[in-house]
């Protein structure tokens, strides 16, 4: 077995196909091909389903995809200690949040003369748990709204990882400068579903568990949705000169994009934590993080977060 096989071999995983492979590898299809059939040999194993169009993973070959993206992640780290004496890398993902994209660098200030080395990566809830379960991330913090906790225990479960809770919010509604909801004071009361209906929205495109289609919520399926992003800053710019709202676990919380008011609705619960892969023993600088941020917490309201 070599490396190059394990590369070739996660490449294809990813794209779905050898000659898209290829593209990614600056390689031809029929090396690729090559590579994963010597792999395929030497483990005894058929990893791909030949499919009409593309290739799709066997049930043994994505139990060898978990364990290659380790192995290669584990050579990646031994080839990053030369030069670096012992710096200790945190690799962390995290749902698009500017109240955690805040705490990150405040934590970065406070611990600057450690020698810690920094991988950060925002991305939906899906992303998040794929990155921690194949070893690219050594934690993924996460906003999870409570009517999507079975799904997402699914997940877990599914994954092999754990979620543990950092604390409990409500959903808030973010209305833009320009939308006739941003003089409401919130001691008016709560956001009605009528009001709603008024606003024109901008949702974050990775907010994976919201139940869309199913019937799950009909206040969230109804939004007159103007913009959808995975932008942070596209998010803030547009709340800041626009007329545009967001509904949110808080997401925007203390980045002074808009003002918070909350939403006359049943059941608008947010969970915020972070999930691991079961079994693994947590890094210091990743513990020092987590009980940088539990602090953090303990001084703030929970709605704020």
């Amino acid at each position: 077995m070599e490396l190059r096989q394990l590369q070739y071999f996660l490449a294809c995983a990813k794209a779905g196909s050898f000659s898209e492979a290829a593209k990614t590898l600056y390689s031809t299809q029929s090396n690729v091909s090559k590579a994963v059939k010597g792999l395929e040999d030497s483990l005894g194993l058929r990893l791909f389903e030949r499919m009409p169009r593309g290739i799709r993973l066997t049930v043994q070959g994505e139990r060898v995809y978990q364990y290659a993206c380790k192995i290669l992640n584990e050579v990646q780290a031994l080839e990053q200690i030369s030069g670096e004496e012992s710096a200790s890398w945190l690799r962390i993902s995290f749902n698009p949040s500017s109240w955690f994209a805040n705490q990150f660098v405040e934590f970065y200030k406070k611990k600057k003369d450690r020698n810690y080395r920094y991988q950060i990566y925002t991305a939906g809830t899906r992303t998040v748990l794929e990155r921690v379960r194949d070893y690219l991330d050594d934690v993924g913090f996460l906003y999870v709204r409570g009517r999507d906790k079975d799904e997402f225990y699914y997940e877990l479960e599914r994954n092999r990882l754990n979620f543990t809770m950092l604390c409990s919010a409500e959903e808030k509604l973010y209305p833009g400068r320009g939308s006739f909801l941003y003089g409401r004071k919130p001691t008016e009361g709560g956001i009605s579903e009528e009001d709603l209906k008024k606003c024109r929205f901008i949702q974050n495109d990775q907010d994976d568990f919201s139940g869309a289609g199913k019937g799950e919520d009909s206040v969230r399926d109804s939004l007159n949705l103007a913009v959808l992003t995975n932008s942070d800053y596209i998010m803030e710019k547009m709340l800041k000169e626009t007329d545009v709202a967001n509904i949110s676990g808080s997401y925007l919380s203390g980045s002074g994009a808009s003002r918070e008011l909350s939403l006359a609705l049943p059941d608008r619960e947010v969970l915020f934590g972070y999930v691991q892969r079961k079994g693994d023993q947590t890094d210091t600088g990743i513990r020092e993080f987590i009980q940088f941020l539990e602090e953090k917490l303990l001084f703030r309201n929970e709605s704020d977060v």
